[in-house]
C-alpha cells in the first residue's frame, strides 16, 4: 500500500529530528522548541547546516504566526518568517516538521512546523523565486513571501523657470554698463508700450457730414420775441438830417465868404 505524501512528510520529519522536543519548561505562549538536525535544511531565506536550533514565535499579540529560527544561544536570528496557519485532524505529541520532497539531494526545505500538542501549526512562506521553484516542481501552490519595498519616493517639483535677462526683441540694446547694472539689479523692465498709430487721413470727399445739433425739444416752450421797432428807415432819417445841417453850413460859409470879397 502506498502512503500518503503527508504520511511521508510526517515520517521524514521524525527521522531528521528524532532531537527535536520541547523541553518541559518550554513557553508555551511563544512554543519555544529545540531543534537538532543531523543534516543540512533549507527555512526561508537561509540554509541551516547540522546542528542545534530555536524554533518560536515572535512575542506578539496581534499575530500568532510570526517564526523565528534562531541559533541555541539565541544570541543570532537566521530568519523571520510570517507563516500561514496549517491544521491538523489530530494533533502530535511530539515536534512535527515536514519538507518539500526536492530532486537532487540537497537541503530540503521546511513546509510546516506543529507544536506538540497543537492541531494549528505554520505553513512556511519562501521568496517569490524559490517558491517558483519548488512550486514548479512539487506541482502544488506554495506560499510567497511578502517582500517589503521602500516607499516610493515623491518626485520633486520641476524647477520654476528662471527669469530672462535678455532685453526685448524690440527694444534697442543697453549699453555694457546698462546690462551689468540690470543683470545686478534683477530681470530686466518690461518694454514702454509701442506708440499708438496715427489714424488714417481722409479725403475730404470722404469725411462724414458735421454732426448737426440735436433738433430742439418740440416740447420746450419758445421763448417770446422782442417787438421790432425802427428798422433802417429811421436810420436813413438822420442820415439825411445831418446832410442838410452840413449843406446849410456850406452855404452860410460861402456867403460869408463873399461879402467880405
Amino acid at each position: 500500500m502506498k502512503l500518503s505524501h503527508w504520511t511521508y512528510t510526517s515520517m521524514l520529519g521524525g527521522l531528521l529530528f528524532l532531537g527535536a522536543q520541547a523541553p518541559a519548561n518550554a513557553d508555551a505562549w511563544n512554543k519555544k522548541t529545540y531543534v537538532t538536525t543531523s543534516q543540512s535544511i533549507e527555512v526561508p531565506g537561509a540554509i541551516l547546516p547540522p546542528g542545534k536550533y530555536v524554533f518560536k514565535l515572535l512575542d506578539s499579540a496581534s499575530n500568532r504566526h510570526i517564526v523565528q529560527i534562531l541559533n541555541a544561544e539565541e544570541n543570532h536570528v537566521y530568519t523571520t518568517n510570517l507563516a500561514i496557519p496549517q491544521e491538523r485532524m489530530e494533533p502530535a505529541g511530539k515536534t512535527i516538521l515536514t519538507f518539500y520532497e526536492m530532486p537532487g539531494g540537497g537541503p530540503e526545505p521546511v513546509r510546516s512546523w506543529f507544536y506538540p500538542g497543537d492541531t494549528i501549526g505554520q505553513e512556511f512562506a519562501y521568496p517569490k523565486k524559490r517558491a517558483m521553484e519548488i512550486a514548479q516542481f512539487m506541482k502544488q501552490t506554495v506560499p510567497v513571501l511578502a517582500e517589503s519595498h521602500p516607499p516610493a519616493e515623491t518626485p520633486a517639483p520641476p524647477p520654476a523657470p528662471q527669469p530672462s535677462l535678455q532685453p526685448a526683441a524690440t527694444a534697442p540694446a543697453a549699453p555694457p554698463e546698462a546690462q551689468s547694472e540690470t543683470e545686478d539689479a534683477g530681470p530686466a523692465p518690461a518694454p514702454p508700450p509701442a506708440p499708438e498709430a496715427a489714424a488714417p487721413m481722409t479725403p475730404p470727399d470722404q469725411q462724414p457730414a458735421a454732426q448737426q445739433p440735436p433738433a430742439a425739444d418740440d416740447s420746450t416752450p419758445a421763448e417770446p420775441k422782442m417787438p421790432q421797432t425802427a428798422g433802417n428807415g429811421a436810420e436813413m432819417g438822420v442820415l439825411g438830417i445831418s446832410c442838410l445841417a452840413l449843406a446849410a453850413s456850406l452855404r452860410v460859409a460861402m456867403r460869408r465868404s463873399g461879402g467880405k470879397s
